[in-house]
């Protein structure tokens, strides 16, 4: 364990270690004076404690914590100060120190016992945060292990079914299961189980479509970094599942050859995801937006559950689908 101590009375930081040392009798400590010695120990591994005075000649404890904060987001923080107030109390704990001790003698017992105990709850909270992460990790590989079941199980029904508008059906079943068991399988990829990489998802979804054609159908992407919630990313990947079926489906007929473009970029708070091929187009007389097939009806009705936006446009060769959603 390192603990930094930030002040420019050596007297007062004497004092202070002293204290603290006594709960922490094997730690590492370390003392910064000013801030050329402030910022050469951070060059060093980071502290697992801060105590810092507030007004420093060469700065302010608010300063410190921000640039010890960016060596180690987890270090428990304690402003020790004889020249603040209640004022300048409530400003430190609003900016996140973990406690606020006024200087003086009788409140070195004090401080100790602040830095104590800041100390074990952010230890606490790191362990829950960790074994929550655990706990996440599982469910989202069982849950991937449990659909991939399913989709073993609706090829098995599809095999047996004679109907050929049924099977097709229950294949269309199967490919939607498939696409929410690929952003399972980045969720638990991830670091972060509430965000998910829909770049990389769109990358093995597009791939693996793409592949059903026999490579027939050349693929073209171009797909920023874009990291969604994982409330927006099931959506967003339902629709794009949708959207690239029925461009692989319906504009490539006949065993046709070309080309899918898929684009994925961040901008103005939005995520757009544009799929475009040089296929056979949407006939003149089809509206597609006011298609009432099973693929449009979803399309729709998770595209009004994210606040999106939905376009269809007819190219010289081709057709384009933009999809808009609020990040």
């Amino acid at each position: 364990m390192r603990i930094l101590f930030v002040d420019d009375d050596p007297d007062t930081r004497a004092l202070a270690i002293r204290a603290v040392a006594q709960e922490f009798p094997d730690a590492d400590i370390r003392e910064a004076p000013d801030l050329n010695g402030l910022e050469a120990l951070l060059r060093e591994p980071a502290p697992d404690i801060l105590v810092t005075d507030y007004d420093l000649r060469w700065s302010d404890g608010i300063a410190v914590f921000d640039k010890v904060k960016a060596a180690n987001p987890f270090c428990c923080t304690v402003m020790f100060t004889g020249t603040g107030n209640e004022e300048l109390a409530v400003r430190a704990l609003k900016h996140g120190f973990d406690d606020y001790v006024v200087k003086g003698a009788k409140q070195l017992r004090r401080l100790a016992a602040a830095v104590r105990s800041a100390y074990d709850r952010r230890r606490e909270l790191l362990e829950l945060s960790e074994n929550r992460d655990l706990v996440l990790k599982e469910l989202y590989h069982r849950l991937h292990n449990n659909l991939q079941i399913v989709i073993s199980l609706l090829r098995m029904t599809e095999k047996a079914i004679a109907d050929p508008s049924d099977r097709e059906q229950l294949a269309d079943l199967q490919r939607r299961i498939q696409a929410l068991s690929a952003l399972q399988e980045e969720f638990y990829r991830s670091e972060d189980f509430r965000r998910v990489d829909f770049a990389a998802f769109v990358e093995r979804l597009a791939g693996s479509l793409a592949g059903l054609s026999g490579g027939r159908v050349r693929l073209a992407l171009r797909l920023e970094a874009v990291e969604l919630p994982v409330d927006l990313a099931v959506p967003f990947g339902l629709i794009a599942n949708e959207v690239l079926t029925n461009s692989l489906k319906h504009a490539f007929p006949d065993g046709r050859a070309g080309q899918l473009s898929v684009t994925l970029e961040a901008a103005a708070n939005r995520a757009v995801l544009t799929v475009a091929d040089d296929g056979a187009g949407y006939p003149e007389d089809l509206d597609p937006s006011a298609a009432s097939g099973v693929g449009m009806r979803l399309i729709r009705r998770l595209a009004d559950q994210m606040e999106g936006e939905v376009s269809f446009e007819r190219g010289e060769a081709g057709a384009t689908c933009r999809i808009s959603v609020p990040l």
